[in-house]
């Protein structure tokens, strides 16, 4: 989708005081299926999915508002 020419950039945000990274992958398409996604990219099978969080058959999981960035960053800068 975007290349390290900072394309993708406008869907972190960053606070570097606390160290964090912030996804909303809602700023780069309408209705990403994030659960879906995060199955694809880490090979996991989904045990559940609710609201907030998606739940692998190996017990991780992952909460659907606030997402480790790091699991997407592929995506960010593919």
């Amino acid at each position: 989708m975007f290349d390290n020419a900072q394309i993708g950039a406008h869907v972190l945000e960053i606070d570097a005081e606390r160290e964090q990274v912030k996804v909303n992958l809602g700023k780069l398409h309408d209705g990403i299926d994030l659960a879906e996604t995060l199955s694809c990219v880490t090979g996991k099978w989904i045990r559940r999915i609710t609201k907030d969080r998606v739940e692998f058959e190996d017990g991780e999981q992952v909460d659907l508002h606030n997402p480790d960035w790091k699991l997407i960053e592929s995506l960010i800068w593919w």
